[in-house]
């Protein structure tokens, strides 16, 4: 076991970083003790004397004025530094103490110092710190990738909490030879956001011509717009030719890959102008649930555009969601899902979520780019900063959305430009063994090109 010696301040976030990054992320059992202590200092409990891996102690040892201050924030440019053994070059240090020679590692008889906060950098990018601390939001209430960190000193693209974690890791295994960490199994997660259940479901003609004409006219995707401009009609309006109807599909997909689909439904509509427009008490969605549970596949929740804002809402709408489920006898374990338009309003979001009853949120993803807005490709607890306090609920960030993407508006790829970008994304959560989080709307799957890409993704290894 090892036993972590830590100063004896911010006594909650410590307890919470350190059991994240050495029993979450590495494996390792670990015991907590607190005193008057300069830096952290780890030690393997083998009896006797033992050496110590002494490592920089800067966030959380920040004074009470700066926390959750703008200058508690990490100073720009970041340090640089290549750690070398297999580790991947130029590793961002966000907070550090290097050695007075301006070196980040040395070694003395029997102590190693590593001069980046490793637990200070995790913590702050699992928690959503600068998200806090930082007011700028975009016109949906949503905090931008360009004003994060990573985008600024360009690591979005890099699970750096996991680099963290290989870097102490690595100096701890140099200490100890005879310590050992249990394999992790790589997991790939697809998911499915239903905004519109089905094409021509409280959609005026007139939005659903238009886009239709946009298909054949600008996209250049002929099969598309004709199979769209056919549900105008209402009399053509069947089943067979809902091109949003596309769960099957999906369905079979995952079933060739060995993966099971997670479909996250609305149940309830906040704003007429974001929200899906559908409900559970249609007999037709009550099928598609049956389906999706009968062929293994789970069911969740796609809290509503303005829920997170209203206290008690996402615990209502999952309530509308259990109780649909529970109708036709259908029996998760557990449920989780993903905020709509990825509405993550910091901290109080989590905490409804928890206490809704839920086991896991995915939408830390950022809108306009694909990579790693928690800094991590591992499913992690979280922590509200606010309350100051380690919460049930676990966070599976979002590494990967279609309209990220696809959309114009923001990366604006397409074909294999599109799925080299997404593989570089993969590669790198792969590369610890981590979690692959896909969402992929049922309504984004009417392009023949969209299709492709789709199983190409499903595809990469």
């Amino acid at each position: 076991m090892l036993v972590v010696y830590s100063p004896a301040v911010r006594i909650p976030e410590r307890e919470y970083i350190y059991r994240v990054m050495l029993e979450e992320f590495l494996g390792l059992s670990c015991r907590v003790e607190f005193g008057e202590y300069p830096d952290v200092e780890i030690e393997l409990d083998e009896g006797g004397e033992a050496s110590r891996l002494r490592v920089a102690d800067v966030l959380l040892r920040m004074p009470d004025s700066s926390w959750l201050g703008a200058s508690s924030l990490p100073s720009c440019p970041l340090d640089r530094i290549d750690p070398g053994h297999g580790l991947l070059p130029s590793l961002p240090v966000l907070y550090g103490e290097p050695s007075a020679d301006g070196s980040y590692f040395s070694k003395a008889q029997d102590q190693d110092y590593c001069g980046v906060d490793v637990f200070g950098g995790a913590f702050f990018l699992l928690t959503r710190y600068e998200e806090v601390v930082v007011p700028l939001r975009d016109r949906h209430g949503r905090f931008p990738a360009s004003a994060s960190l990573a985008a600024k000193e360009g690591f979005l693209n890099r699970p750096l909490v996991n680099e963290y974690a290989e870097l102490l890791w690595l100096r701890m295994s140099a200490l100890w030879p005879g310590l050992q960490r249990p394999p992790r199994k790589a997991r790939r997660m697809v998911s499915h956001d239903v905004d519109f259940a089905y094409y021509r479901t409280g959609r005026r003609r007139r939005d659903a011509a238009r886009e239709a004409l946009g298909d054949i006219l600008r996209r250049k995707d002929l099969r598309s717009g004709l199979l769209k401009l056919t549900m105008l009609p209402p009399g053509l309006w069947t089943r067979a030719h809902d091109p949003f109807d596309t769960y099957d599909w999906l369905m079979e997909q995952s079933e060739r890959q060995g993966l099971k689909s997670s479909f996250y439904f609305m149940t309830d509509q906040t704003d007429p102008r974001w929200d899906g427009n559908y409900t559970l008490k249609n007999p037709r969605l009550i099928r598609l649930l049956q389906s999706i549970a009968a062929r293994g596949h789970e069911i969740g929740l796609h809290p509503s555009y303005d829920s997170s804002r209203q206290e008690g809402m996402i615990r209502e709408q999952f309530n509308r969601l259990l109780a649909a489920a529970e109708s036709v006898g259908i029996k998760q374990p557990s449920y989780g899902g993903r905020q709509h338009y990825l509405r993550w309003n910091g901290p109080d979001t989590w905490q409804q979520w928890e206490d809704a009853g839920l086991t896991y949120d995915s939408s830390l993803g950022y809108p306009e780019q694909i990579g790693f807005r928690a800094g991590a490709c591992y499913e992690y607890p979280v922590f509200h900063l606010l309350n100051r306090r380690a919460l049930r609920l676990r966070e599976r960030p979002l590494l990967v959305m279609d309209q990220s993407v696809i959309h114009p508006s923001y990366m604006g790829l397409q074909g294999e430009e599109a799925l080299s970008e997404i593989r570089r994304c993969y590669d790198s959560c792969m590369r610890y063994n981590g979690d692959f989080t896909l969402l992929w709307h049922n309504s984004q799957l009417t392009a023949t090109a969209d299709r492709k890409l789709y199983m190409d993704i499903l595809q990469l290894r």
